[in-house]
């Protein structure tokens, strides 16, 4: 449907007024005497502004708000029907605004917003920030919440008719971003926005206003590698989630943030180009099911990138992968000499491990590796405790010798000998018993 038929808010609509309207109710309470206001750093200056009362009914969600940045996309992923550019076209618009509601109601009633505000004397005590046009920089979930609560019951949640509001003076968006980020992001980016928000956040910022990792680093207050290491686990998310039919579902992965990152900061150290393929499929394969990964997920990955190599042969075993023909062109891709065939082997075992019928069976080749070498570890260790508990003890009784001063208490220290003595005795007849002696 073409956006020019889809109507703006009706002034009675709990989703804004429109825009004149907007305006003209800014400037309406701004005539009352009250001589409340709130401070905001914006372009690094402190701004005191007025806090004004205004119906619930007057603002408008910002669509760029960085919580939902995730939910916006699988929406649309979710609702065929709704228009492509609903949260990236005219904000002004009724559709727009009430799929963002329902988004922040949802992320509102994960933080507990709507339980804390049901009680009637949980009250706002924190204004609601506008821009100067009367989209919401900070207070969307809460709005949302209020909204709600009053549209159900208008008389229990009376107090939720009117709000309190600051509008922001006219500022660009990069001023506006910086503002949400102090105010929002940086002081509880890890409880409150899932680290695929907030790389589809970023993403964003570089599609539709051209953001640099630079600026994205200033606006973040984030180092270089922080950023490149956020967008780079958003894409292999991306590519999992569309391999594995999911695409823009992106609730799927929130959960999964140890092990993307796992997977960019361990692919390194696997080796070349089509080694690093081969990781990151069998990777997926085990992010497929984690339940049945063994180790926690992102401690299965790195055992995986440890244990690579045995793996691939398993691996190239198990599924029957020959290896390929010499080819000019994989040589050439590759930059020839020996590498081109042992990366096509690579490429192929990887390609075979994706297909749906055998990621169960190359799961399992994996995992019983990872286990297998687990134990091996817990084997050697084991066999070597004897050598290194008496090391331990010799060291302590030598520091006990060098502590053999007129000043050194010795209460209970002869039946500690005798003790130590017992035991040595028992290891002596071990060792003799084992021929060792």
């Amino acid at each position: 449907m073409p956006s020019t038929e889809i109507p703006t808010n009706p002034k009675k609509s709990r989703f804004g007024y429109p825009r004149v309207e907007r305006l003209e109710a800014f400037k309406a309470a701004l005539t009352d005497k009250s001589e409340a206001t709130e401070r905001v750093k914006l372009r690094g200056q402190m701004r005191v502004l007025p806090i004004i009362r205004v119906s619930i009914n007057v603002p408008k969600y910002r669509l760029e708000n960085g919580r939902t940045s995730s939910a916006q996309v699988e929406y649309l992923a979710k609702n065929k029907d709704a228009r492509p550019d609903l949260f990236t076209g005219d904000a002004e618009l009724l559709d727009a605004q009430e799929a963002q509601h329902k988004l922040l109601v949802k992320l509102a009633d994960r933080a507990d917003l709507r339980r804390f505000f049901e009680d009637p004397k949980n009250k706002q005590e924190q204004v609601i920030l506008l821009d100067h046009n009367g989209f919401v920089v900070n207070g969307n979930r809460r709005l949302a919440t209020w909204r709600e609560l009053h549209h159900e019951e208008s008389s229990k949640y009376k107090h939720f008719e009117y709000i309190e509001v600051a509008v922001l003076p006219q500022v660009d968006d990069k001023a506006i971003d910086r503002l949400e980020a102090e105010l929002q992001i940086e002081p509880d980016i890890k409880a409150d926005y899932t680290w695929d928000a907030e790389a589809n956040m970023m993403r964003a910022k570089q599609e539709r206003e051209h953001y640099t990792v630079k600026d994205l680093m200033e606006l973040y207050g984030k180092k270089e590698s922080e950023v490149k290491e956020l967008l780079d686990m958003r894409e292999y998310a991306e590519e999992w989630l569309k391999t594995r039919g999911k695409e823009n579902m992106w609730s799927e992965v929130s959960g999964s943030e140890l092990a993307f990152r796992r997977v960019v900061t361990t692919r390194g150290k696997v080796g070349s180009a089509g080694r690093q393929d081969l990781f990151k499929k069998a990777a997926f394969v085990l992010i497929d099911d984690p339940a049945n990964a063994g180790d926690s997920l992102h401690d299965a990955i790195y055992n995986l990138a440890n244990y690579i190599e045995p793996i691939v042969g398993k691996l190239q075993n198990a599924f029957d992968v020959k290896p390929p023909p010499k080819d000019g062109a994989v040589e050439d891709l590759f930059g020839g000499g020996q590498q081109g065939p042992s990366e096509a082997l690579d490429l192929a075992i990887a390609q075979e491990i994706s297909k749906e019928a055998n990621s169960a069976k190359a799961r399992e080749i994996i995992v019983d590796h990872i286990e297998s070498e687990r134990q091996k570890k817990k084997e050697t260790k084991s066999a070597s405790k004897l050598f290194d508990c008496c090391t331990k003890a010799n060291s302590m009784l030598q520091e006990a010798c060098m502590s053999l001063t007129p000043e050194a208490k010795t209460a209970g220290v002869e039946k500690q000998l005798d003790q130590i003595e017992q035991s040595i005795a028992k290891i002596r007849a071990h060792l003799v018993a084992m021929g060792k002696k």
